[in-house]
């Protein structure tokens, strides 16, 4: 029996992983950790530890490092706090491998002590652009430390072979989000009305996060964002789910809540994962910079407006409409996603981050990997670059 650890930080990358954590919990090769930290351990995000526990998924540690995202400096503080926890954690026990996910700030610091003490690191989301947030150079630096890469998409896989990772430790088995959309068993309209009230109106979703690689505070972003959702408060309502833990987010959450406050409009700091895809479900559509508008929503077949540059260079598909950080153009993309012509391209649109059994893909990788010898030092594999 092979002993996996994963590491969780934030409400979306375990609604992302839900499926094959209880897959894997079950799986009698496998022996199951789980760790939560981060956003989890944080009352202001909505303590969504809670939500794994409700799944029946057992947490052998609650890792609490002190998030504060008013600035830089603090935020390196709690990846310090996170650096240490982990160090001392993996030096405590023994796991054949960490599983992690994606690209934030203290993922990073649980790969470095999981490299550190020479843990095979097995990641999820390798290989993607997100050009306007620190999450770019966190995600590429946590896959020179893995060992095996799950990438979502061909071209994904193929930037991490770009980087030195041998081909035959690289994956191209979609994205557990796209297929969620389509197979997690998703709560009624009625259902979501009796938790959370009447939704009769036409409304639209709105997940905004903090560009950190930019001149434009969070705040001045934001604001761009309500001015115009300003604009559609007669026609739509607006429903908001809380920002992640990254630096400024303290200060869109102050002017969302304030914008909701004014216009009667509905703030969640956390839902579930299933609930946060049938809330979509049902909307006119996803607006903001969420990256789930790229990966889970296309596959409900609404459209996203996806604004600024936080998901600059990842792989869309026609559901999605971009518009830059500014007033006029969000009100543009939002009137012209009810257009008939971009509803009917999303009916017949393809989810490009979609494979047919992404989870038994997945599966199948872990497998092979642990049926196979771990090389202690891994090796830079070179592309030849023709002159």
């Amino acid at each position: 029996m092979k002993k996996i650890v994963y590491v969780t930080g934030s409400r979306a990358e375990y609604g992302i992983m839900k499926r094959l954590l209880l897959a894997l919990d079950q799986d009698p090769e496998i022996e199951l950790t789980i760790v939560a930290t981060g956003m989890h351990c944080d009352e202001k995000y909505g303590l969504t530890y809670k939500v794994i526990e409700n799944d029946a998924l057992n947490i052998d540690r609650l890792i609490d490092i002190n998030i504060d995202t008013s600035n830089n400096a603090k935020i390196l503080n709690s990846m310090s706090i996170c650096q240490s926890e982990f160090g001392q954690y993996f030096q405590d026990n023994k796991f054949d491998a960490v599983m992690i996910l994606g690209d934030r700030y203290e993922i990073f610091s649980v790969a470095i002590a999981a490299a550190m003490h020479n843990l095979p690191i097995i990641h999820l989301h390798g290989g993607e652009k997100t050009l306007g947030n620190y999450d770019e150079f966190i995600r590429h630096a946590i896959t020179k430390m893995s060992k095996l890469h799950l990438a979502s998409t061909e071209e994904y896989r193929e930037r991490i072979i770009q980087m030195g990772e041998h081909p035959d430790t690289v994956f191209n088995v979609g994205a557990l989000g796209a297929e969620n959309s389509l197979l997690m068993d998703l709560p009624s309209k009625i259902q979501l009305e009796t938790k959370f009230g009447s939704l009769k109106n036409p409304y639209f979703m709105v997940v905004f996060h903090p560009e950190t690689l930019t001149s434009i505070s969070p705040s001045a972003q934001v604001t761009e964002l309500l001015n115009a959702l300003t604009e559609f408060t007669v026609q739509y309502d607006f429903v908001f789910i809380g920002s992640n833990s990254d630096t400024g987010s303290d200060e869109i959450t102050i002017k969302v809540k304030y914008f909701c406050e004014q216009t009667q409009s509905r703030f969640m700091t956390s839902v579930t994962p299933e609930e946060y895809l049938a809330l979509n479900k049902y909307s006119q559509g996803l607006i903001g910079n969420s990256s789930s508008g790229l990966i889970e929503i296309p596959s409900l077949n609404i459209p996203t407006i996806n604004i600024g540059d936080r998901q600059k260079g990842r792989v869309r598909g026609k559901t999605v409409i971009d518009c830059i950080c500014e007033k006029n153009k969000i009100v543009d993309s939002i009137t012209n996603s009810q257009t008939e012509d971009i509803q009917q391209k999303v009916i017949n649109s393809v989810n490009p981050y979609y494979q047919q059994a992404v989870l038994n893909n997945i599966l199948l990788e872990i497998k092979v990997f642990f049926n196979q010898p771990i090389e202690l030092c891994k090796d830079f594999y070179d592309i030849k670059i023709s002159e």
